[in-house]
């Protein structure tokens, strides 16, 4: 069951993306950090992508822009490129795994009240499956570790996931809140997609 949510038009959509294309910009490439150091919004730009556009294009032109971030951090900015790896390619299926976690929330809960809770369930497993996807690919598969194991590896996302979760959650809410806020501050947006 696809559920369509208020504002569904392509226009709405475009500007979705360009406002999370900003918000990853800004806090991707911390070009905050002199002022105060703002929590990475990716995984959370990814759920609300799958959430609100329903266009798959816009899920690769927003990884294309995280690649091109990424890039120009290293090879322009001289930022460091320990983490840029054959196994960045992992960062596909663990935004994936977000982009269609928010489809699925939006399609199965639409905007109900009572859908807060299993939807918050679900964000939190598809960041912890997200987590296993980007950090066990770079531990595994990026060949920094002389010799990866799983007994190495578990204390390591005990120490990375709680940053990412949070940080996944507080940006997901703001996501949402921002939303509601258009919903109430344009109630004409919801009778027009109703019509």
């Amino acid at each position: 069951m696809d559920r369509r949510l208020p504002i569904s038009t392509p226009r709405f959509e475009l500007w979705v993306l360009a406002l999370l294309a900003a918000v990853m910009l800004i806090t991707r490439t911390h070009s905050l950090s002199q002022v105060v150091h703002l929590p990475d919004t990716s995984l959370a730009s990814f759920f609300l992508l799958g959430y609100l556009v329903r266009r798959p294009g816009a899920f690769f032109g927003l990884f294309g822009l995280g690649f091109a971030i990424d890039v120009f951090k290293i090879y322009v900015l001289g930022g460091s490129g320990f983490c840029f790896t054959p196994a960045y390619w992992m960062l596909l299926p663990a935004y994936g795994v977000m982009w269609f976690a928010g489809r699925f929330v939006a399609g199965r809960f639409g905007e109900r009240l009572s859908a807060l809770l299993p939807a918050a369930v679900l964000l939190l497993l598809a960041t912890l499956v997200s987590e296993l996807f980007s950090s066990g690919g770079f531990y595994f598969l990026g060949g920094r570790f002389a010799d990866p194991n799983l007994a190495e590896f578990m204390p390591r996302l005990q120490r990375y996931f709680p940053g990412t979760l949070l940080a996944t959650l507080l940006w997901s809410g703001v996501g949402a809140a921002a939303y509601v806020a258009v919903l109430v501050a344009r109630p004409d947006l919801r009778r027009a997609q109703a019509k």
